[in-house]
């Protein structure tokens, strides 16, 4: 009987924290799940252009090319738009079509693993196996660390002018 009311009082001491912390934030994240929803419908739009999966990117954005040699960070949507998306966009014939294989949700830390299908302009296939590590706030992506096949890229990119 003891140990019931200790543990209801501590409880209602650990819920009456968590109440007075919740009123402190200056905003409510959005809970994991819904952050995988959005980054599930953002791929559905494909990959390349503004108004696809890269439409959920903030402004701010840290995007971080996961290179060993020499990795490469846009500290902006309009930086990475430019200059980590359009060299490769402007190879292909259409958007990225992105088979998401899985979303691992941990608060606002995501890891999407998927693959990435295109037609290059000279009428080759570009495929890529991608693991993007995304922090999401606001419903907004605000930092990625990607990771892919370098070589599968560095050869679109030399093959295709």
């Amino acid at each position: 009987m003891h140990a019931t009311r200790w543990t209801a009082r501590a409880f209602a001491t650990l819920l009456g924290a968590a109440v007075t912390l919740s009123g402190c934030a200056t905003a409510d994240p959005a809970p994991p799940d819904r952050n995988a929803q959005l980054v599930r419908e953002a791929f559905a739009r494909g990959v390349g252009e503004p108004d696809t999966f890269y439409a959920i990117l903030a402004e701010d954005v840290r995007w971080t090319v996961a290179r060993a040699d020499r990795p490469t960070t846009y500290t902006s949507r309009r930086e990475f738009l430019d200059g980590g998306a359009r060299p490769v966009v402007d190879r292909l014939t259409g958007q990225i079509q992105a088979d998401v294989h899985e979303i691992l949700v941990d608060d606002d830390r995501l890891v999407a693993r998927w693959r990435g299908t295109a037609t290059a302009r000279d009428g080759r296939p570009y495929v890529n196996e991608y693991a993007w590590v995304m922090t999401m706030e606001d419903e907004r992506v605000t930092d990625v660390v990607a990771y892919l096949d370098m070589q599968a890229l560095d050869e679109l990119l030399t093959r295709v002018n």
